[in-house]
């Protein structure tokens, strides 16, 4: 073995990871951290594994070798994705068949039900699965496929092959990688995270074995990642979780509505919230709000149309429901922001916003409300109010607000506790 480099510096299978990464990104509220609580820009945990096992891998003189071994390690190999694989249905396996076998292996109904017939084994319909599964595409594999996570990793066979590979001892990937830990670093492998955000890096390398740090000036990052690391060890440990979030979440609430800072004067609570910054033209000094485009929601038909206050010297925003075509065209049109240069409704002055940043002329807009019934004016933003479909897929959902609220209240009342 050459001990003095690893596999991700000399080759990393790009392609392949990205599509895992997708894959684990298109899961939404499934992913493992998700339940926690929400963060931007959270790093897909299989992204993470495959870094670190890449980082921790030795190389040996057969290339093609240590990639075969790498994608058996993380379940990417074909014998990996066939143990990933979670069931194709029978009727996409019977139209891929020939005549003969489909009248060998399904039955079909009146109705045209497919089904497989009652007296094969589990071996003879694993063994017509398979052959179809192999000649699928990665991509299309992976769509009947469990996440490498949901399983408990390589299968007896494929650690035969890697540690014959590798030279080690292992049946897990956590034995794995204090092996290798130790090989290289004569102990386990230690990983930190100086911006750890959401916690999947510290998460994701605790849990394949390493000793993990992670740090965050954000003490909702911080919180989040202190809860994937001692919280989500099981599916015990994640109802646990659940129930003491849904109590948290509850007496923030209680707090929160008595506070009375997400709801309006006739009692609605916001839902979501939409924001703009706005900068002061440098012709007539009126605060032009920036956008785009002022189609807030092209499939519900909800547009913002700017109103002058002549009295401030800026501009209020009116959101318009159910909008024609013309209109929606209009708002798409409307633009006040476009290719790095400001265009003001009031004066019609075309500025580079190279003048603007030198001049510091820019302001946080506030909030501009959407309600129950009708559409409510306000400036720079938008409020929707819970018992309305959302407006905009861009929109910056309450949840996401409050549920760091609620961790940050809760926070302190946890250290009571």
């Amino acid at each position: 073995m050459l001990e003095d480099k690893v596999f991700i510096e000399e080759q990393f299978p790009v392609s392949l990871v990205s599509k895992e990464t997708l894959k684990e990104g298109k899961a939404v509220q499934s992913q493992t951290l998700t339940g926690l609580g929400k963060w931007w820009g959270r790093k897909e945990l299989i992204l993470v594994r495959a870094s670190i096992l890449g980082m921790l891998m030795p190389t040996s003189d057969n290339p093609k070798k240590d990639r075969e071994m790498f994608l058996k390690i993380l379940t990417m190999d074909n014998d990996g994705l066939w143990r990933r694989c979670k069931g194709i249905p029978a009727k996409i396996i019977f139209e891929w068949l020939s005549e003969f076998e489909r009248e060998k292996y399904f039955a079909v109904t009146k109705t045209g039900r497919v089904s497989w017939k009652r007296e094969l084994s589990i071996e003879e319909e694993d063994e017509v699965t398979r052959r179809y599964f192999e000649t699928l595409s990665y991509d299309e594999k992976l769509e009947y496929c469990h996440r490498p996570e949901q399983i408990d990793g390589p299968s007896s066979a494929a650690w035969k092959d890697i540690n014959s590979h590798l030279s080690t001892e292992a049946s897990t990937i956590q034995e794995l990688v204090e092996q290798l830990g130790l090989r290289r670093f004569d102990r386990i492998p230690k990983v930190g995270d100086a911006f750890c955000g959401g916690g999947s890096i510290p998460f994701e390398a605790a849990r394949i074995g390493c000793d993990a740090y992670g740090s965050d000036l954000n003490p909702v990052a911080a919180a989040l990642t202190w809860a994937g690391l001692n919280l989500v060890k099981s599916e015990d440990d994640v109802e646990a979780v659940a129930q003491a979030q849904q109590k948290v979440f509850d007496e923030a609430d209680q707090q929160i509505t008595q506070w009375g800072i997400e709801h309006n004067e006739m009692g609605w609570r916001a839902d979501a919230y939409l924001y703009c910054t706005e900068v002061k033209c440098p012709s007539c000094s009126v605060l032009v709000p920036l956008s785009n485009t002022w189609v807030v929601g092209p499939t519900s038909k909800v547009i913002a149309e700017l109103e002058l206050d002549e009295a401030n010297n800026r501009f209020d925003i009116r959101l318009t429901q159910n909008a024609s075509s013309a209109q929606l065209k209009a708002a798409k049109e409307a633009a006040t922001y476009q290719d790095s240069r400001v265009y003001c409704p009031k004066c019609g002055e075309d500025i580079p916003l190279s003048i603007c940043v030198k001049q510091r002329v820019f302001v946080l807009g506030s909030p501009m409300i959407s309600c129950q019934g009708k559409m409510i004016s306000f400036r720079s933003g938008c409020t929707q109010f819970v018992g309305w479909k959302p407006i905009t897929m861009t929109k910056l959902r309450k949840e996401q607000f409050v549920i760091s609220v609620l961790q940050m209240l809760t926070i302190c009342n946890g250290n009571k506790q």
